[in-house]
């Protein structure tokens, strides 16, 4: 039996939140079979047996500046059950990581005074969202997913914006200093945990359930871990919570700006 392969090209794709939308929309569909996400090229190709049509009226909708750069028929693969469910486990285990994290990191940034700490542990929570949407609501209608992920971005901006309260707090009120030694352990047991995450996630070759966006989430969240590590040095060497409170404004930023994409991208 055949079926259709069709390749979107989609200008405004430029991070992993909105790659989720894109597979939510695509999900909808009862016969679409696979969904592989470049972001590099910014394009997504659909192997489906639906009207390739209707496919670009629903990524339109997304307003990322869809069109259709390839259509056409392809021999239709057989079923691969066995490894999306191992990419649901995968993401499964990346969703209770980050979760547990989250505790972690707020309760020690609470006790250490460090404003890095918490916002490195809202940034894994902000994570959890989109792993935790894309789990959820398989399965679901186009209106229900849109409406948890509406509810997501929505707290997620609740958050973001306590935090930078947080932030205009401490700068009213800098006589304290955060434990450099303590902010630099919990930095570093996250690490590890982004670490074993990514090495997770590459024993899967597949993109068909996100697992290139965990990538991309994972090292992002690398990225930072080792931001507040470094801030955790100066804080030492300085004397001063500064390089906390600039590390911690800039993760409240990334968390602000992905809760308001998920927002937009949800109407």
């Amino acid at each position: 039996m055949t079926q259709r392969k069709t390749i979107f090209e989609l200008k405004g794709m430029d991070c992993p939140s909105e790659e989720q939308l894109v597979r939510i929309v695509l999900g909808n569909f009862e016969k679409v079979q696979t969904i592989k996400v470049n972001l590099a090229k910014n394009q997504v190709a659909v192997t489906h047996q639906e009207d390739s049509q209707k496919l670009l009226e629903a990524l339109d909708d997304l307003k990322l500046q869809t069109q259709l750069v390839e259509d056409f028929t392809v021999e239709e693969a057989e079923a691969t059950d066995t490894k999306q469910m191992l990419q649901k486990f995968i993401l499964g285990q990346v969703l209770i990581i980050n979760i547990a994290f989250f505790i972690l990191e707020e309760l020690a940034g609470y006790y250490l005074h460090s404003l890095g700490l918490a916002a490195d542990g809202l940034d894994m929570l902000a994570d959890s969202f989109v792993y935790g949407l894309a789990l959820f609501a398989v399965g679901k209608s186009l209106l229900f997913k849109k409406k948890v992920s509406a509810l997501a971005g929505y707290f997620q901006l609740i958050l973001a914006l306590l935090g930078f309260l947080q932030v205009i707090y401490r700068c009213l009120n800098h006589d304290y200093l955060p434990n450099p030694l303590g902010m630099f352990v919990i930095a570093l047991m996250a690490l590890l945990a982004n670490l074993i995450s990514y090495y997770m996630v590459l024993k899967v070759d597949q993109t068909e359930v996100h697992i290139k966006a965990s990538k991309l989430f994972t090292s992002n969240d690398i990225v930072i871990n080792i931001g507040v590590m470094l801030s955790s040095l100066l804080v030492y060497f300085f004397q001063s919570p500064i390089p906390d409170l600039i590390i911690g404004s800039l993760i409240f930023a990334l968390v602000l700006k992905g809760a308001l994409k998920i927002i937009a991208l949800s109407k």
